[in-house]
């Protein structure tokens, strides 16, 4: 093999290990507080609590909609459009993930992951 095609080769490498990079970053979402959350346009992740008698279920739209509360005692309203996880009325401990829409001043979840409150329970506290 000639010295031209490991240096193809290794390009062709290092574009690919780039791409996969840059790939997997724009999956990732962080973790965020509430205010941070209200600021930003970027997908983000926000731990809290559901407020209790603030959950609803709107029936005609399939969205669920709540407050979720942070240690900070910062609140914002979150909308989730789909099924409300079976399990979402037992538990208060949620991570809501997806963007701020402060034209409608209103956190639009695209994903809601409800946890197991005695695993977590050091990460949010209050109800």
């Amino acid at each position: 093999m000639s010295k031209k095609s490991y240096i193809i080769g290794g390009v062709v490498i290092v574009f690919a290990m780039v791409m996969a990079a840059r790939s997997f970053k724009s999956t990732l979402t962080t973790y965020v507080t509430v205010k941070e959350a209200k600021m930003t346009d970027q997908p983000v992740q926000v731990a809290g609590i559901a407020v209790q008698g603030t959950k609803k279920y709107d029936f005609d739209r399939n969205v669920l909609i709540f407050t979720l509360r942070e240690d900070s005692g910062d609140e914002m309203v979150v909308e989730y459009a789909g099924s409300k996880p079976a399990n979402f009325d037992d538990v208060n401990k949620i991570v809501v993930i997806g963007k701020y829409a402060p034209q409608k001043q209103v956190f639009q979840a695209r994903q809601l992951l409800v946890k197991c409150p005695t695993k977590y329970e050091g990460r949010v506290k209050g109800k």
